[in-house]
């Protein structure tokens, strides 16, 4: 299923406007998506809990 037109796929032919514009609308929905992403599934962050990542408070050596 093809979702881009050929003008979308077209990078190199936009202006320096249109590739900041772009840029833009995707940092702003990847960033509108965040609430909803599911927890990390892979990589080293695979099993992490919280306590994992607490900083270690220094009267607990």
């Amino acid at each position: 299923m093809k979702m881009l037109s050929d003008d979308d796929l077209n990078l190199k032919d936009m202006t320096d406007e249109e590739l900041d514009a772009a840029w833009d609308l995707w940092f702003d929905l990847a960033q509108s998506t965040n609430d909803s992403d599911p927890p990390y599934t892979h990589g080293v962050f695979v099993n992490l809990t919280w306590e994992d990542v607490e900083p270690v408070r220094e009267d607990e050596g």
